[in-house]
């Protein structure tokens, strides 16, 4: 598997929470605990959303996780106490981890040794987008977009 180099533009925004990282933590465990924070708020407000849960990992070691919101949600947002991220990204590589969540760094790796072989710097935004859940834990999903400077 190689990653795959786009330069159509894409732009949406999240509604979730933030933090940053905490070396001692593994991501995996901040990042349900930042979900764990966002899901009452978008079931217990009706709000409505995409139901895909998106990471963004930015430079400071800022973690920040949650949902694009569907229409009308917008003046939802201030109430239920959820934050806002835009993510842009101009010219970025895209791959696609199918497995285990806690072998998405492996596969991270693998892909960013690839494309410093081929010439490109990663950079940020990195964002990952879950897939639908499954019990089955070798068929999750998960797609990862990197920004290339």
């Amino acid at each position: 598997m190689q990653p795959e180099i786009r330069t159509t533009p894409i732009e949406y925004t999240i509604a979730g929470h933030s933090l940053t990282h905490d070396p001692a933590k593994r991501f995996g465990e901040e990042i349900m605990s930042l979900l764990g924070r966002v899901w009452p708020v978008i079931k217990g407000g009706a709000i409505p959303h995409d139901g895909i849960n998106r990471v963004v990992y930015d430079s400071g070691c800022t973690v920040f996780a949650g949902v694009v919101l569907g229409p009308g949600a917008e003046a939802m947002l201030a109430a239920g106490g959820l934050e806002r991220k835009t993510v842009r990204l101009t010219r970025y590589a895209v791959w696609k981890h199918v497995g285990p969540y806690h072998l998405i760094p492996a596969t991270g790796a693998a892909m960013t040794k690839a494309l410093e072989a081929a010439g490109h710097r990663t950079g940020w935004p990195m964002v990952e987008v879950y897939g639908h859940w499954t019990n089955d834990e070798s068929k999750l999903e998960t797609e990862t977009f990197v920004e290339l400077r």
